[in-house]
């Protein structure tokens, strides 16, 4: 037996579920793939994954195993990048995630120059706004704002902070008025945007004084490209990051409200597995990555 096979093998039928698909993406044959994981068991002399004609199911000992195994070959994947990077430019595959509306707005874009820079680096680039867990899914990198993770196995690097702003349509302060203080919002019809850290409590300061306000509407969404989208088309008051709805207020659609007052900023991060900080292509991308953010965040 091959063990470092072996140990890739059972990490790719563990992370797929599936013996017939770790076979595909290890472009081997299913009974390889069988037997590789059969001989870890016979050496372990211990049953890695309880196997029914459904689904794969870890036992506790395969549970163990399968996290130190995967922790062992992330580190020897960056030990032997950190070697190569002595001699050879970056080059490789980088998996990062973005939320949604940021990876549409800017992060597509600087990833776009960043590879016209480094185009022996292939980046696959997955956008969505759930939760993700970097080091389960198998990234490098994940573009996040909000607060620290406490995690000891991730490292956050900060990028900058973006302000955020409570804005409506022109049409819809016509009809509804503008709000004079945080107070008034509770009378205002207030799009949610539900992945926000509190959606309904919205936060401000002035000088000294502090006020957080419970705010309510008829219209929730999980995006906030969408929000913007809804507030453009008069459904209420949003409360965003300035990115998402600058071209807004650039082309009038949109217009600010309670401007003496201040709201807590979105920080952005980079946060990446501790295992991968010595990779060479993970630290010019988020060098570059950063340098492109952070301008964008401080020219907005």
């Amino acid at each position: 037996m091959d063990k470092l096979t072996a140990l890739q093998v059972f990490r790719r039928v563990v992370e797929l579920e599936s013996f017939s698909r770790a076979a595909e993406a290890l472009n081997l044959s299913n009974a390889a793939v069988s037997k590789n994981v059969q001989e870890l068991e016979k050496e372990l002399r211990t049953q890695l994954i309880h196997r029914t004609t459904r689904r794969l199911n870890l036992t506790e000992a395969g549970k163990v195993y399968f996290q130190r195994v995967s922790s062992i070959l992330d580190e020897l994947e960056s030990v032997e990048e950190c070697v190569a990077d002595l001699s050879v430019k970056p080059h490789g595959l980088l998996r990062v995630t973005a939320p949604m509306s940021l990876g549409l707005t800017h992060v597509a874009t600087a990833i776009y120059q960043f590879q016209s820079i480094y185009p022996d680096i292939q980046i696959e680039l997955i956008l969505n706004d759930r939760y993700v867990d970097l080091i389960e899914e198998g990234f490098d990198v994940g573009i996040r704002g909000g607060g620290l993770v406490n995690d000891n196995s991730l490292v956050a690097h900060q990028i900058g902070d973006i302000q955020r702003v409570v804005c409506a349509s022109p049409t819809y302060l016509k009809q509804y008025g503008e709000p004079k203080s945080p107070e008034d919002l509770k009378q205002h019809h207030c799009v949610i945007y539900t992945l926000a850290r509190s959606p309904h409590e919205w936060s401000f300061g002035r000088g000294h004084e502090t006020v957080s306000v419970h705010v309510d509407g008829s219209l929730k969404v999980n995006n906030s490209l969408a929000a913007s989208q809804a507030a453009v088309a008069g459904l209420g008051l949003i409360f965003l990051p300035l990115f998402t709805v600058l071209d807004g207020l650039e082309g009038g659609m949109l217009k600010t409200v309670l401007k003496e007052w201040s709201t807590e900023p979105l920080t952005l991060y980079a946060i990446y597995p501790k295992h991968r900080q010595h990779s060479g292509k993970l630290q010019v991308f988020i060098d570059f990555m950063s340098e492109a953010l952070s301008s964008i965040a401080a020219r907005i």
